[in-house]
């Protein structure tokens, strides 16, 4: 292990009113720049246009070994650093390499000299499993930063224990990893991470792209902390330009930031915020905070929910208890529930402030405002307070919904139904992902459709879409009993064992009054 003295991986200082505009200019540009369809990554814009990328593209990258085929290196310990560890095997490693951690005899690699640098395009990690192999920033620093182009995969493993602060004015991004491209997490997990600066931007994760199948994120917090200026945290969980979500779970993360009321301080995207918007498909979100808005996820351009659950955020504050989506951007929501999330002004479940959104076989329903009564959807009504100056009003195509208490400027389907649609508290019902069951006498049994052609509901295999006589509404289709949940098992003891124990308790106490006797 390296006995050299710690120090934190340099990053060129900008300030906060600069990320600030690279984040209104990732909102406004035009159409030609929008990101491709779901199947494909967006490509890379000019850097300069992107002053957060351009901290990490401004770095001088040290010359990568010459290119040579793609090959499996193995990690041999969990030392920090040296010949075998993984920063010895990462920093030896050639373009589109695999680093394998599966033979590893520890579970836990602790960082102690720094984040680990990844100059080179491609690479991927491969663990045994998320609980088995962890690397730990240990409160240090990030746990690694990826300068290149391409893709950090991180498959079967747990980045946790990642932590950036930055000083003065600079910017935080990225508590446990900071991607200039693209990050894919698969069967992998980021949690109890940290980012915080004068504005802090992706606790757990910041990439330009962010991709999750059957993964975890958790447990993180984006915090601005600067006294005597303004202050903001952004995507507590993780912060994108653009994701694609599949089969995952964001979960208990937090943005929040310094408030002062002499300045303008912003908290959005509990748990995710994404620029660009994209899509989260039979994936959780639930239980992130925000001090301000968008307690569950945040978008600045159009995002897709399919077979989802969003529940159980909060939006301190300010608006969108659940999802916040800022104008000109949509929600395009199929079979999806939205549930039980807080708001503290407006919109306890989804904020939108621009037409064309639609929801097809979906429930948004108890959803709660701090000042009091139930508000599932919310708009754009006016407030001059919050620079707030035009109402807009906002029909919602589809069909198939269960919407409760709305705004009053929406115009949902005809066929919308008004009732409580019974849910059953979230829980692990079968599958990857919590959701939250239909009670056998919900409204919303058989009454919705599956516009997808979607062969399961949020659960996965074994669990059909269309379970009788149509789809239900909402993630969930109710299939007769529930499956049985996992129960904790509680040791035994076998008859013979029983005995032999009664036994020598009995002796024992025999022995205890008669020495009790003695002493009399």
């Amino acid at each position: 292990m390296s006995d050299a003295p710690f120090h934190p991986a340099p990053l060129r200082r900008r300030h906060l009113a600069a990320a600030l505009a690279a984040a209104m200019l990732a909102a406004t540009m035009g159409e030609n720049s929008r990101a491709a369809a779901d199947a494909a990554w967006p490509r890379l814009r000019d850097e300069s246009g992107w002053p957060l990328f351009g901290k990490l593209a401004g770095l001088d990258r040290r010359p990568g070994p010459s290119p040579s085929p793609a090959a499996i290196r193995t990690v041999t310990n969990c030392d920090d650093d040296g010949p075998g560890s993984l920063r010895a095997t990462i920093a030896a490693a050639g373009e589109s390499d695999t680093i394998d951690l599966t033979r590893l005899q520890c579970g836990r690699i602790t960082l102690e000299t720094g984040a680990i640098p990844i100059e080179l395009d491609n690479l991927t990690l491969t663990g045994i499993r998320a609980d088995r192999t962890v690397i730990d920033g240990g409160g240090r620093d990030r746990v690694f930063i990826h300068y290149g182009l391409g893709t950090l995969t991180l498959q079967k493993l747990t980045v946790s224990g990642g932590y950036y602060r930055a000083t003065g004015h600079d910017v935080a991004f990225g508590g446990c990893i900071a991607a200039r491209s693209y990050l894919s997490l698969d069967h992998a997990a980021v949690s109890d991470c940290k980012a915080v600066g004068v504005g802090s931007y992706g606790g757990g994760t910041f990439s330009y792209a962010l991709l999750m199948q059957n993964s975890l994120i958790s447990g993180n917090l984006a915090a601005g902390r600067l006294d005597d200026a303004t202050t903001a945290g952004f995507g507590g969980g993780g912060y994108a330009y653009f994701m694609q979500i599949f089969d995952s779970a964001i979960s208990s993360n937090r943005a929040d930031y310094q408030a002062d009321p002499r300045f303008n301080s912003y908290g959005i995207g509990g748990g995710l915020m994404a620029i660009r918007g994209g899509g989260i498909y039979n994936s959780t979100i639930d239980s992130n905070f925000s001090q301000g808005r968008g307690g569950g996820v945040a978008a600045f351009s159009d995002l897709r929910l399919s077979n989802s659950t969003i529940s159980g955020n909060q939006a301190q504050a300010e608006i969108g208890g659940g999802a916040f989506l800022r104008r000109p951007s949509t929600l395009q929501m199929d079979n999806s529930t939205i549930a039980f999330n807080r708001a503290g002004r407006d919109a306890g479940g989804v904020w939108l402030n621009a037409p064309g959104s639609y929801f097809r076989s979906s429930v948004v329903f108890g959803n709660a405002l701090d000042a009091g009564g139930d508000d599932d959807l919310g708009e754009n009504v006016g407030n001059q307070r919050n620079n707030y100056s035009t109402a807009v009003e906002q029909t919602i195509d589809g069909n198939h919904n269960l919407i409760g208490a709305r705004g009053p400027l929406f115009t949902l389907p005809t066929d919308t139904l008004e009732l409580d649609p019974l849910l059953e508290p979230l829980n692990l019902n079968g599958g990857p992902t919590r959701t939250h069951a239909l009670s056998k006498e919900s409204p919303a049994i058989d009454h919705g459709s599956n516009p997808n052609g979607l062969a399961s509901d949020q659960r996965g295999a074994n669990f059909p879409r269309v379970y009788g006589a149509a789809a239900d509404i909402g993630a969930f289709e109710r299939q007769g009993a529930l499956p049985p949940r996992e129960q904790v098992p509680v040791p035994t003891l076998s008859t013979w064992m029983t005995a032999l124990l009664a036994t020598l308790l009995g002796l024992g106490g025999m022995r205890h009054r008669r020495r009790a006797a003695g002493r009399r």
